[in-house]
């Protein structure tokens, strides 16, 4: 049976739990790609599914219209919700660079109200020539006046992001929302569980070194026995061969009976046929929780190794895969923890007897930690499962995560970082060979009490667009527990793309400007102003018909002559008077979010809105990792806050300029321009954002998600996360659920 039990060991799933980086690797098993868990060097959200080879894709729009074509770049208008090929307005150096792209760029074009224009052109300072053409124009217009303002849009709300998601999640939150021919949960939670186990399935007989059933050998010699047992725990990094086998099982006797217990137990054997390893290795958590004592064994060539001194180099190797964290943590509190070491150095009969021989080392479980680059995470995770200092759930996933992200293992499944993770926590889901990375990690974080961790980890700003979707590094340095989400995550979707529900969103307009409604104060001198510039209108026909009837009346022809006079003053000096009338304060404005690629100047940007450069736009402060900010500089206002120009920075000049000869899948230099805040921010994406997704709060700003839209499979990529003031929040508009990709729209076509 012995024979057997080694046998059977040659399973991938034990080198799964086992294996770290550089062990033997079952090509067959699909073993052959080794992946290293930290660092960038894990794409991420890489789709799981291979591309399409299909030129022809479909999309139904939110009123259920049909749209067919080959893939490119488009829009969904907010003005009637069809898909709309994507124009970007951009810079005149972008329009002369050029750089690789796959959408259409426009020259900018203003948009500011004609008779404001005519009336700023005449009044700049350059030339007085211009007065009379422009006074004579306005004339022509006053004729007919027309207000700068028109009906306010969309309720005084930005515009719409009129997007529908109608497929099936590849996993709901709520089970009754799964398609019917697959349902694949059962029981009222939503996501199907992992039993626990309360013993292990097999178990090693320290006197005879055979393999038990645990049920068998109840039902022969009595339920009531207390089947205690020793845990031994090793890496096949040191551990591979049979002879190997052979010599755990002898320190599994020995640690057996030096802890006065009948059993031990060792993966190499216990983990059952490889029709139950897989089964047996989800539940090894439960095997070590319910472990007498934990052993650890540990092999190399250390030369004369001298008591009380052991070699750190193999308890880093030792600890550097990705399934110790179970056995560390969940190991009994009551006793150190003995490590046997086995001396590469020696022949093979004297390694077993001098390990054997020699007392273990034992160290308490605190000290574990420094061995390990990691140490501080390891120590918090030591005290959380100690009872000295708790952790929350959120900390508790989040500071696990980062310990596993750390490590190596020979990938057996895309989720074997979320099913080592899952071994901590309470709630277990099933392994699917089909989860990737991403969908195996949000399936254990709708199954458990994660307080919302998918919900905050949306909100996150990585350091860099390429980052893991388990780092959990902000941009500004906020941690998880200062996200506030006002979303709900109610499914995960095909393509590691997670369904989100209650955000709020609004349409960002890449292919020009449009007018502006503002709104000031009905001051006097604008009440005077209005009645003056009205006064032509309505004395010019009167004066006209004076002097037609009064030619034999040199009284009338005095009063015809004055009222035209008086007509061709107030035309004269018009482009003051709609000065005065039109370039006021704004106390508010339509809501409007504009798009630009590259960088302009304020005070252009200004003139194609409004017409005339008056200051009214500012810088963002703190709103993307471009903004700048700095003291005001005023005599009387020493602390008050003040964007910057942020081109007026070397390090943010030079990246424009980078962007200027990027690829197609480089980031790229845009400016957003939001009318209702009158702020101005330049970001960094891959693509041109189509969307704005808010989707929580923290330090008094709103988390807003800039999102590109592929068509083809409705899916919305965050490219960059900005953050915005409160009150911009409340003036977007609910939209329907909506499939998003943590990842950016480039990485998928990579």
């Amino acid at each position: 049976m012995y024979a057997a039990s080694v046998a059977s060991t040659e399973h991938p799933l034990i080198e799964r739990h086992n294996a770290v980086d550089g062990a033997h690797v079952d090509e067959e098993a699909g073993l052959s790609q080794v992946i290293k868990l930290s660092g960038v060097l894990l794409p991420l959200l890489t789709p799981s599914q291979p591309k399409s080879t299909s030129t022809h894709f479909y999309h139904r729009d939110f009123l259920k219209r049909e749209f067919s074509g080959p893939r490119d770049d488009r829009f969904i208008s907010p003005k009637h919700g069809h898909l709309t090929a994507l124009r970007v307005q951009s810079s005149g150096k972008v329009l002369r660079a050029q750089p690789a792209a796959t959408w259409n760029r426009v020259a900018i074009k203003g948009k500011g109200p004609t008779i404001v224009r005519i009336a700023n052109w005449a009044l700049r300072k350059d030339s007085i020539i211009r007065w009379l053409p422009a006074s004579g124009a306005l004339a022509i217009m006053l004729l007919n006046p027309l207000p700068v303002t028109t009906t306010v849009r969309n309720n005084g709300f930005y515009e719409p992001f009129l997007y529908r998601d109608w497929q099936y999640p590849y996993d709901a939150r709520n089970p009754s929302e799964n398609p019917p021919s697959s349902i694949q949960h059962s029981g009222r939670g939503p996501i199907d569980q992992i039993e626990r186990a309360s013993e292990p399935k097999y178990l090693c007989l320290a006197e005879t070194m055979r393999v038990y059933n645990v049920a068998q050998w109840r039902k022969d010699h009595g339920s009531g026995i207390a089947m205690e047992y020793v845990f031994v725990s090793y890496t096949s990094q040191h551990f591979r061969t049979t002879d190997d086998y052979m010599m755990l099982h002898a320190i599994g006797k020995h640690a057996a009976e030096a802890a006065q217990v009948k059993f031990y137990w060792v993966g190499c054997s216990c983990l059952g046929s490889p029709e139950e390893v897989e089964e047996n290795v989800w539940r090894i958590s439960d095997v070590i929780r319910g472990a007498f004592q934990v052993v650890v064994t540990v092999a190399g060539p250390i030369g004369m190794k001298q008591p009380g001194r052991l070699p750190d180099n193999l308890l880093r190797d030792w600890g550097n895969r990705v399934w110790i964290l179970p056995e560390l943590f969940l190991s009994p509190e009551h006793d150190d923890i003995s490590i046997y070491t086995v001396n590469r150095s020696l022949d093979r009969r004297s390694q077993i007897e001098e390990c054997l021989s020699t007392p273990p080392d034992q160290i308490n479980r605190r000290n574990f930690s420094r061995f390990w680059e990691d140490d501080k995470n390891v120590g918090q995770l030591i005290d959380h499962y100690e009872g000295s200092v708790i952790l929350s759930q959120l900390e508790l996933v989040i500071t696990a995560l980062r310990c596993l992200g750390a490590r190596h293992t020979t990938q057996y499944l895309p989720g074997d970082l979320s099913y080592a993770l899952m071994g901590l926590l309470r709630q277990r889901p099933n392994a699917r060979k089909s989860d990737s990375a991403f969908q195996a990690f949000a399936r254990l974080s709708l199954a458990n009490d994660s307080n919302r961790l998918l919900e905050r980890l949306i909100c996150l700003l990585p350091e860099s667009p390429f980052a893991p979707w388990y780092s959990f590094k902000d941009y500004w340095e906020a941690s998880l527990w200062d996200i506030y989400p006002r979303t709900q995550v109610c499914g995960i979707g095909k393509n590691d793309t997670i369904i989100l529900d209650g955000a709020r969103a609004a349409n960002i307009r890449w292919k020009s400007f449009d007018r502006v409604i503002l709104r000031g104060n009905d001051t006097v001198r604008r009440t005077i102003v209005r009645l003056t510039i009205s006064f032509p209108l309505l004395v010019l026909p009167m004066a006209i018909v004076v002097l037609a009837i009064g030619t034999d009346f040199p009284s009338q022809q005095a009063i015809g002559g004055t009222m035209l006079g008086i007509a061709a003053l107030i035309c004269l000096f018009s482009p003051i008077m709609v000065n005065w009338l039109y370039n006021g304060k704004v106390w508010a404005a339509q809501p409007w979010f504009f798009g630009i690629e590259g960088y302009v100047p304020l005070d252009q940007i200004e003139r194609h809105l409004f017409g005339v450069d008056l200051g009214r736009l500012s810088w963002s402060t703190t709103a993307s990792p471009l903004s700048k900010h700095d003291v005001l500089q005023h005599p009387y206002h020493k602390n008050y806050c003040e964007g910057q120009n942020p081109s007026s920075y070397q390090d943010v000049a030079a990246r424009i300029e980078r962007a200027l000869r990027s690829g197609a899948s480089e980031e790229k230099v845009f400016t957003l321009v939001d009318t209702y805040t009158m702020t101005v921010t330049l970001f960094t994406a891959v693509k041109p954002p189509v969307a704005v997704l808010c989707c929580g709060g923290e330090g008094g700003m709103q988390r807003a998600l800039l999102c590109s839209y592929d068509w083809t499979d409705n899916t919305l990529y965050r490219e960059t996360v900005l953050r915005m003031e409160t009150r911009a929040y409340w003036k977007m508009s609910p939209v329907a659920r909506v499939r998003l990709a943590l990842g950016t729209k480039a990485q998928k076509e990579m």
